[in-house]
């Protein structure tokens, strides 16, 4: 609905335009002062030099030629700028009769790859790489809910020194017992402790040379490892509703002579060289002073060759968005231009800064992280503690529950409120903030809702029909509600999941308004504002799924 208000009024001043001969896409903002209107436009000061007239006069006399028809209920100019007004008496009946569960999907759209989290199978995930599964697992679900085919792939490094560290660690120490991603951590942390100190990287590299030799021993060994380890990696993912469909393996491209062909393409390209037997690839015609080193003097790949054999593969299967840390922007350069040369699309690329906590930064070789598994713990550990003040009557395990939702969901908005391009210091006082800007605030005005709409179980159906004037705090959530189809679209097209998490406290604020200034039950107004109650209920359950909070009908 709000789209099409949009529309309208795009319709009108693109008419005017067109009646002095410009031809013009005026552009519209949401104003942040209600009486400037629901839409307004600076398309005046676009056409000032072209009328040769001040805006604020142009715009005083466009807004005397429109007619308020449709959507639109009134036309005013201000200081060159041209506000519109909804007609909400239209705009609300029209809108909540339309409204349903599936308000704002969008129709099918082509197929995308998200890659994300793709950590190292060496340890648990930690914060860094809950960002960046944080992030991609947001992004697919907002593409999927905007039509997109998604496919979301975890790409896993079997052929880096990492695993073979802990083939080495698992051949000399065994297993310890824990959770299988933390095992991994301790067998790799002590093996590189040991390697380090007593210069055996010669074996660590012979043990690899086997793996990629494909000896039959050694490719066991690295399977077990790696599938060890990725057992407890997707018990954490899991916990925090992150699933992956394909799990891509890098030595599947050496196996399969896909990165023999890339070596082999980029070696005649007219940009490789030599230097004591490695292969480097010459970047600068692309802005990039340092040469791509894609084999080593001793004629083995390196991860770069991979990657691109990797991305041959994947590119052939639809656009790709990849979901990497601030730590691979040369990489990613690299990657792009290396496929550019191959004559192949590059993907693209959600680089997003670094996330810690106030103790400081992380490490899995010297063991100094914190996993993502603790930093879930302890929010879930903090959301008991608020439960148990705010909901003295609750037992034990109801209180464990409703903590558990809690927890994961805060843990899951505090970091996809932030823009990527952003570092950020996870704070657990943010996170679990009922009254402002954390889940549990999005949480609490959709479980109030549902509070209401539980209480008439017995008045099955009830109208939208208008009693009386529509109320400031009645239109501003009916007018936010709307908005929902173009904030989908406007974050798939962006890849911005913010932006989601934006909408999502604009929506819980405009609601508590509602629910603080509005009584729906057994008011003169109660089927009306029923109808809004159950539209804000679809549309706050639509973003809180997109986001990965969990709906909590009570808290």
């Amino acid at each position: 609905m709000f789209g099409k208000f949009r529309r309208e009024a795009e319709e009108k001043i693109r008419s005017l335009a067109e009646q002095e001969g410009i031809t013009l896409e005026p552009v519209f903002t949401l104003p942040t002062v209600p009486r400037f209107g629901d839409l307004s436009t600076n398309v005046c000061f676009q056409l000032a030099k072209t009328l040769r007239k001040p805006p604020a006069e142009i715009a005083e006399m466009l807004a005397e030629k429109i007619t308020a028809t449709g959507l639109i209920a009134d036309v005013q100019a201000e200081a060159g700028y041209i506000n519109f007004y909804i007609n909400y008496t239209v705009f609300a009946k029209e809108f909540l009769e339309g409204i349903g569960p599936d308000f704002g999907r969008g129709e099918k759209k082509e197929k995308v790859i998200v890659e994300h989290t793709s950590a190292n199978p060496d340890g648990p995930l930690h914060i860094g790489h809950l960002r960046n599964a944080v992030i991609g697992d947001t992004l697919a679900r907002i593409l999927k809910f905007a039509g997109h085919v998604v496919e979301v792939h975890y790409y896993l490094n079997d052929m880096g020194k990492q695993a073979a560290k802990v083939v080495w660690g698992r051949r000399r120490y065994g297993i310890p017992e824990g959770k299988a991603d933390h095992a991994t951590a301790k067998v790799y942390i002590r093996a590189s402790s040991e390697i380090e100190e007593q210069d055996l990287d010669s074996e660590v590299s012979e043990i690899l040379t086997q793996y990629e030799a494909r000896e039959k021993e050694a490719v066991a060994e690295f399977e077990q490892a790696v599938e060890y380890c990725l057992t407890g990696i997707k018990e954490t993912l899991a916990r925090l509703g992150i699933h992956h469909d394909k799990f891509v393996w890098e030595s599947s491209f050496v196996l399969d002579g896909s990165v023999e062909s890339v070596i082999e393409r980029l070696s005649k390209s007219g940009f490789a060289k030599s230097e004591e037997g490695a292969l480097l690839i010459d970047l600068t015609k692309y802005g990039i002073e340092k040469d791509m080193v894609i084999v080593r003097g001793d004629g083995t790949s390196l991860y770069i060759a991979r990657d691109l054999a990797h991305h041959a593969w994947k590119m052939s299967l639809g656009r790709a968005v990849n979901v990497w840390g601030a730590d691979h922007k040369l990489v990613s350069m690299q990657l792009s231009a290396g496929l550019d040369l191959l004559g192949l699309p590059a993907p693209e690329f959600i680089i997003h800064e670094f996330i810690s906590l106030p103790q400081g930064g992380m490490s899995t070789r010297k063991g100094v992280f914190i996993s993502a598994d603790e930093l879930v713990d302890e929010t879930v550990e903090k959301a008991l503690e608020e439960i148990g003040m705010r909901r003295t009557e609750l037992g034990e395990s109801d209180a464990k529950v409703i903590a558990e939702d809690i927890g994961v969901s805060a843990v899951r908005f505090n970091i996809v409120r932030i823009a990527p391009e952003k570092s950020m210091v996870f704070k657990w006082d943010e996170a679990l903030d009922f009254e402002r800007q954390g889940a549990p605030f999005v949480q609490y005005a959709f479980a109030r809702a549902k509070k209401i709409l539980s209480k008439i179980e017995e008045k099955k159906s009830f109208d939208a029909c208008i009693q009386g004037n529509i109320e400031v705090e009645e239109r501003e959530l009916i007018k936010t509600l709307s908005r929902f189809p173009e904030i989908v679209e406007g974050a798939a097209l962006s890849r911005k999941v913010s932006i989601m998490a934006t909408y999502a406290i604009e929506l819980s604020n405009a609601f508590h308004s509602f629910y603080m200034s509005a009584k729906v039950l057994g008011s003169e107004k109660e089927g009306f504002r029923l109808s809004i109650v159950k539209a804000f209920t679809n549309v706050q359950g639509s973003v809180m799924d997109l986001l990965g909070i969990k709906r909590l009908n009570e808290m």
